[in-house]
């Protein structure tokens, strides 16, 4: 008689030991590729890993061959010879006052529409025709305001634009919280707080700019970083209200502008380089931060990546929405926002790299130490420093950090604005 017995595995034909070895050879398989990633990490991070340590090497050791990876002597000087280094020169009041400037006018436009938001209002308080009236005289003569104290510092050419961009700037927010039939008291009480807000941060951050100093490691950062925020902000808040009209609303013309906008992505930058240069020489806007702002407040790549974005989230919310009373304001800022986190974060990433990694531009358009960002300085300094391979050395490895922490920080947004493509409306 037979007497049946069971497989130890549990399954019919497979030997426990041939499913032990199948079980061995995938994790040796995905132990060796995770070894070997590891290792080609070291090898693409090797001339990073060097320059870093050779922040702390003397000139000699720097240049000698072999190369040592660890130094001799650990040079902790180098990295304080960096910030107390000085070009020369003292910090003009236009260059101050344009960094002041821009900041407030990013501080202003942000809190008008924060502060002049509410719930529409039915024929209650102040009426559409006082509060237009009163909240258009503010505009103006925030512009003028603006105008005035650039020229203390500046020519009238740049008293002029500066003042009419501001003026601009401070129109294009009353237009988009009349599309919310606001309460308008609430709206020109928000724009005299939103004013008095925009010049307390120009003069403060202006007073910073000259505490930085002139031709100095520090005055450099403080450049750089502030400028890098404010066109990154300035560019996420235009660029994504145009893509929302783009991507939501219906209105006469749009494929074509869209289209046209489209267009202009083509052009090179170099055709337009010196027609741009033109235009910001007659403004007398070199030397200055709004040749690197203002022309820049809307960017056609920025509103493509958005409009994509915005154009696959599912309608039935903005028709929820629409249901209780909300205006196209309130839809873009309460739905439409908070669904495009992923995409708002990637672009401010990329923006903010791309004007912290730029050369050509702020190397066209600054001129002086004082207004130098870090990759001018930097190569300014290589050549004049030549010999000083540590001290270039650690300025790179400053001007290296801040975009590397974010890529490492962030990059999980770019993947997750992947997937929120996905979805379907």
């Amino acid at each position: 008689m037979t007497v049946a017995t069971a497989n130890p595995t549990g399954s019919v034909g497979t030997p426990r030991g041939s499913g032990i070895r199948v079980t061995a050879r995938r994790r040796i398989g995905r132990a060796l590729f995770y070894v070997l990633l590891i290792a080609i990490g070291i090898i693409l991070f090797t001339p990073f890993i060097l320059a870093l340590l050779g922040t702390f090497k003397g000139d000699a050791e720097i240049t000698a061959w072999p190369p040592s990876l660890l130094p001799s002597e650990w040079l902790f000087g180098n990295w304080l010879k960096l910030f107390t280094t000085d070009f020369g020169g003292l910090p003009r009041p236009e260059g101050a006052t344009s960094l002041g400037l821009m900041t407030g006018m990013l501080f202003f436009f942000a809190a008008f529409l924060l502060m002049g938001m509410s719930s529409e209002s039915k024929g209650e308080g102040m009426s559409r025709r006082t509060g237009l009236t009163l909240s258009f005289g503010l505009a103006v003569l925030g512009g003028i305001g603006s105008g005035l104290y650039v020229g203390l510092d500046g020519g009238t050419a740049m008293q002029i634009t500066v003042g009419i961009s501001i003026t601009t700037v401070a129109l294009i927010g009353v237009g988009i919280l009349t599309m919310s039939e606001p309460e308008w008291r609430r709206v020109v009480l928000a724009m005299a707080v939103a004013l008095l807000l925009g010049a307390f941060a120009t003069f403060l951050f202006e007073r910073l700019a000259v505490l930085a100093g002139g031709g100095r490691f520090v005055r450099w950062m403080y450049n750089t970083a502030l400028l890098s925020v404010i066109r990154a902000f300035i560019m996420l808040i235009f660029s994504s209200m145009a893509a929302y009209a783009f991507a939501r609303l219906r209105f006469p013309g749009r494929k074509f502008i869209f289209g046209f906008m489209l267009a202009s992505m083509m052009l090179p930058g170099a055709v337009t380089l010196i027609p741009a240069f033109i235009v910001i020489a007659k403004a007398q806007w070199i030397n200055t931060a709004y040749s690197l702002i203002i022309p820049v407040l809307v960017n056609a790549f920025g509103i493509f990546l958005l409009t994509q974005f915005l154009k696959a989230i599912p309608r039935d919310l903005e028709e929820s929405a629409f249901i209780d009373g909300a205006s196209y304001f309130q839809i873009y800022w309460y739905v439409i926002l908070p669904l495009a986190k992923p995409a708002l974060l990637t672009l401010f990433i990329l923006q903010f790299q791309g004007m912290w990694n730029d050369f050509l531009t702020p190397l066209l358009y600054l001129n002086t130490p004082d207004m130098w960002v870090l990759n001018v300085a930097l190569s300014v300094f290589q050549q004049n420093y030549t010999a000083a391979w540590n001290i270039t050395l650690v300025g790179a490895m400053v001007n290296a950090a801040v975009p590397l922490t974010m890529f490492f920080f962030f990059s999980k947004y770019y993947m997750e604005g992947v997937s929120y493509a996905g979805l379907k409306g």
